[in-house]
């Protein structure tokens, strides 16, 4: 086996840490959480909203985990700029997992991703929306306002039952109540 692919994947997926969420930068925040972070929580809203909807945990926390990979080549396009900007996805990962032995499956779950038809692909992208919802919270509660229209986008996307009832209840709850509650 050829480890120089996989050194590289491991150093460019790396930079994924050092890049922060676009988005929230348009809404004034100024140090936002960087793209390793959200698809860190990603991943851990997945494993739990997988076991609540009785999906292939496994593969959605696969999913969630490789989810941004591709953002190291093109960047964390927000909303605005995507409309404007011509992305080839499939390229930026074929390019990217050029040698690395387990490709082909890499690419697999990033097409799976994308046209979001199966059961796991869809408790993903919920987990994803899960994520920001949560993260919009933080920054509301911080004093930014202009994060409420986030959380009102991304639970109007929300596809599972657990994942609509999950989100009321991160809109609800402090982000600090896991604080409050010690005893």
């Amino acid at each position: 086996m050829n480890y120089r692919p996989l050194a590289r994947l491991i150093h460019e997926a790396g930079q994924l840490k050092k890049n922060p969420r676009s988005g929230w930068l348009s809404i004034g925040i100024k140090n936002p959480e960087s793209i390793a972070d959200h698809s860190w929580r990603t991943s851990l809203v997945g494993f739990l909203l997988a076991r609540m909807e009785k999906a292939d945990e496994k593969r959605v926390i696969e999913l969630c985990m490789l989810h941004d990979l591709h953002e190291t080549r093109i960047s964390d396009l927000n909303y605005v700029s995507a409309r404007y900007v011509k992305k080839d996805l499939n390229r930026a990962v074929r390019d990217q997992l050029e040698g690395v032995f387990c490709a082909k499956e890499i690419e697999s779950l990033t097409k799976e991703l994308l046209a979001c038809k199966t059961r796991e692909a869809i408790v993903a992208k919920d987990a994803d929306l899960l994520e920001m919802i949560a993260q919009a919270k933080d920054y509301i509660e911080s004093g930014n306002i202009y994060a409420k229209d986030w959380i009102r986008t991304a639970k109007a996307r929300l596809k599972t039952k657990s994942a609509k009832r999950l989100a009321t209840e991160l809109v609800t709850t402090s982000s600090n109540d896991f604080w409050l509650s010690l005893k």
